[in-house]
């Protein structure tokens, strides 16, 4: 088997979300049930996102490092962005699956007349893509976040620069950046390229690659509840 580097998908993550395309309409068309009701994690999805949040949660600075009350604050800020994000992108699949699902129901109505139809089918389906939109833009900002800060994988001369760039680092000299973001505890995740999702087997193309964070959204929908629920506890501990 060929490998797959995670550089391709570290260097997707800097694109913009594309263009919207017209997908997700017939998704619902599939037997498989959505429910919020499951109270246990059933998917593998879910199961990767419940990884990723754990270890969000539970990373630290090298124990000889604990000291440093300025990096475990910073560190600690990115992580409650990165969890902020987690909790949206959660939202951003319930929001978007209710409005296909609202499409869906839409297009199934009787209407008055064609322009009534037109106008209905119209406004909701641009929600619909804008929805969409969103959680590809937030699937990718948080990613991103989660390489940068927390991923063993993401190689160290791209963290570096990356980290260059924060407002916190300006004026520190690159060899004194470099001592500091050695100071963390490093994790492998359950998806090296996309931590909860594997960005790896994104398609290049736009289409290709709204189908595929749709069907994603699809599958952890099942686990939804339980994931915010799991996601709540964490952020009290």
């Amino acid at each position: 088997m060929a490998y797959e580097s995670p550089l391709r998908a570290f260097r997707d993550m800097e694109k913009n979300p594309d263009l919207y395309v017209d997908q997700a309409s017939a998704l619902f068309e599939a037997s498989r049930p959505l429910s919020e009701d499951k109270q246990e994690i059933i998917t593998s999805p879910g199961h990767d996102f419940k990884a990723v949040v754990s270890l969000i949660k539970d990373a630290s600075l090298l124990p000889k490092f604990a000291d440093n009350k300025l990096e475990a604050d910073l560190l600690h800020q990115r992580q409650e962005t990165v969890l902020r994000f987690l909790f949206k992108i959660l939202e951003d699949v319930k929001n978007y699956l209710t409005q296909v699902n609202i499409l869906r129901q839409q297009k199934n109505e009787n209407y008055n007349d064609q322009n009534n139809y037109q106008d209905v089918i119209g406004s909701s389906d641009t929600l619909r893509r804008s929805l969409h939109n969103i959680l590809i833009r937030d699937i990718k900002i948080t990613a991103r976040l989660i390489n940068l800060n927390f991923n063993a994988d993401y190689p160290e001369k791209m963290r570096l620069i990356e980290e260059a760039k924060m407002p916190e680092r300006q004026g520190i000299t690159p060899a004194l950046l470099q001592e500091l973001v050695r100071q963390r505890g490093y994790y492998k995740f359950p998806l090296s390229g996309g931590a909860f999702i594997d960005l790896s087997k994104m398609p290049r193309d736009p289409i290709g690659e709204r189908e595929y964070i749709a069907d994603w959204a699809l599958r952890i929908y099942t686990d939804l509840s339980a994931l915010t629920d799991d996601l709540r506890a964490s952020s009290k501990r």
